[in-house]
């Protein structure tokens, strides 16, 4: 028997419609372990009249579809709280470098994806450079779609590229919610050759490629100039010490490099000039930010205004949370409504962390709206966030 959910407000995000006030969303019976499907959506009125079955009124609420985060680095859960905050990268790094960064903590990462379900998230993107198939298998555990990228970084090249995407156990993917994909570090910490190999053994695959990019200021002086107080910390552990600077920013570096297209989240692009944001575009790459994160560090923020105006698909990541108190993307788009973007409508504003990650992740038929034949994976927007929204 179907179940009819209702709620002062839904939002369906699809196209041309808007919130719908008293509506209903009406999922298929109990199917005994397979997930729930949505058969329709709209006025309440409406749809109490088409089906019968139980209501469950949620009340005085925004029902939106389960949320996505677009980045995270799930090994380092247990960084949370250990890591100094606000006084930019380098100081950052020194301190998270003091910290055994690759000790995962299962606990508290199973913890984490347990509130993250409470909290209505449906996806996570996970960044791991040392630990990609255990935290893929806590990921396909967990219950939520997920792609699980395997962090390259370094200067060598596999013989066979194939080998920079992580693999698992049959019995660990069965479930055919999860992505196993490449990622990039960033263009100082991964060379230009191995950068190059994990986009193209995504590629082949037709799968997601993600990297850092534009970050910190930095990062931009060591590919400019080859000259920067974290470049020198690097050198001093051992690291990049032949390093050849490209003489090019982050995104035209990336670009030249072949790593922009529509299969390619860029994360973070704080220090992106217009000329950047103009390419981003036209490559139809999509952009990953996570303004609380970089406020925690203190590098500086994104132009999401500039970025929206361009056309640029935009998401939201929370970054592990060695730079951040959670990994609710909630708190990330109340940041940005805070803070950068006071006239961002509700809709526009979780567009962000629903259709927008779904479009990327090639997910539109499953999660990032509410519509006949999606699985029906609900979020409610805390109320404190809907009324910054709606007044």
């Amino acid at each position: 028997m179907p179940e009819i959910f209702r709620a002062a407000r839904v939002a369906p995000m699809t196209p041309g419609r808007p919130l719908l006030e008293d509506g209903a969303v009406v999922c298929d019976g109990d199917t005994s372990g397979v997930a729930r499907t949505i058969l329709a959506v709209g006025p309440y009125a409406q749809l109490c009249r088409e089906f019968s079955g139980p209501v469950r009124d949620l009340g005085d609420v925004v029902l939106a579809p389960a949320v996505f985060n677009s980045h995270t680095h799930l090994e380092m859960a247990h960084l949370a709280g250990k890591v100094t905050s606000g006084q930019g990268f380098l100081a950052w790094v020194r301190s998270l470098t003091s910290q055994p960064l690759y000790a995962p903590d299962e606990g508290r990462i199973q913890l984490e994806l347990a509130r993250l379900e409470a909290r209505g998230t449906g996806f996570v993107a996970d960044i791991s450079t040392r630990n990609a198939p255990a935290m893929a298998a806590l990921l396909a555990r967990s219950g939520h779609f997920h792609a699980s990228f395997q962090e390259a970084i370094g200067t060598v090249v596999p013989e066979d590229i194939g080998s920079l995407i992580h693999q698992l156990p049959d019995s660990a993917c069965a479930s055919g919610r999860g992505t196993l994909s490449a990622a990039g570090h960033a263009l100082y910490s991964t060379s230009g050759p191995l950068m190059r190999a994990a986009k193209q053994a995504a590629s082949a695959r037709n799968l997601p490629f993600s990297l850092h990019l534009a970050e910190h200021a930095d990062e931009d002086a060591i590919l400019l100039t080859g000259k920067s107080a974290f470049l020198d910390l690097l050198r001093e552990r051992g690291y990049l010490l032949e390093y050849d600077a490209p003489g090019k920013r982050p995104v035209p570096q990336a670009a030249a490099l072949g790593l922009l297209d529509e299969r390619t989240l860029a994360v973070h692009c704080v220090t992106v000039t217009d000329e950047d944001m103009d390419l981003l575009a036209q490559s139809r790459a999509s952009v990953c930010l996570c303004p609380r994160s970089n406020e925690y560090i203190g590098v500086g923020q994104a132009p999401v205004g500039a970025l929206l105006v361009r056309g640029v698909n935009l998401c939201l990541g929370t970054d592990g949370l060695c730079s951040v108190a959670d990994m609710d993307v909630y708190g990330e788009l109340a940041w940005l409504k805070a803070h950068a973007l006071p006239e961002l409508s509700l809709v526009d504003g979780l567009a962000l962390i629903t259709s927008n990650p779904a479009r990327f992740f090639c997910l539109e038929q499953h999660l990032g709206s509410l519509a006949p034949g999606r699985q029906a994976r609900f979020s409610v927007v805390p109320p404190e966030l809907a009324a910054m929204f709606l007044g």
